[in-house]
């Protein structure tokens, strides 16, 4: 028989880590869905700046409601960067910026530039929608689709709970039938 704190921690490992997945993953897809069902009001924001922690520099666009100043980017569900030797580099007008999933084609001997500038210069209009009950809540022009990523990785979380147990289990039962 396995010693009981080597049977502790395994159940802690096997139910704990696919439960935080569940848990976290949940919290944002919640969150997702809940921006995605309650921003019915829309209202004209400012492009100030650009978010330079994705692959891209999405447009940051400063909004006004009831006074309060917000600040939302431009999310994007999936972006790819690929780098072609061959290829010249898209302008701004050959990707649809608004869409969900964009890939864009750079060659890597010419200087990149910047699409979202190209596309959303400083001080230019977009679109925002917010959740009149808390306007923090928005999207940029369109939803990003982050609430399937979310969705996805909580149900990854719920087999990994399903399984994990099931396999300790039988991991441990064929341990010491083997021994």
């Amino acid at each position: 028989m396995p010693d009981i704190r080597i049977l502790i921690v395994i159940a802690v490992a096997v139910i704990g880590f696919p439960l935080f997945t569940v848990l976290f993953f949940g919290h944002f897809y919640r969150r997702e869905v809940r921006i995605k069902t309650l921003s019915s009001k829309s209202i004209e924001g400012v492009v100030v700046g650009y978010k330079r922690a994705q692959i891209v520099a999405a447009p940051i666009v400063e909004y006004r409601v009831d006074g309060q100043i917000y600040h939302n980017s431009l999310k994007y569900y999936r972006v790819v960067r690929a780098t072609l030797p061959w290829k010249t580099n898209q302008a701004a007008s050959d990707i649809d910026l608004m869409a969900q999933r964009i890939t864009i084609y750079t060659n890597s001997t010419d200087s990149k530039g910047n699409l979202f500038q190209d596309a959303f210069p400083l001080g230019s209009t977009m679109t925002v929608w917010y959740n009149p009950a808390y306007p923090k809540e928005s999207y940029v022009e369109r939803y990003g689709g982050l609430d399937r990523l979310f969705k996805r990785q909580m149900w990854i979380g719920i087999w990994m709970l399903i399984l994990l147990p099931i396999l300790a289990v039988v991991a441990i039962v064929m341990g010491m039938y083997y021994k």
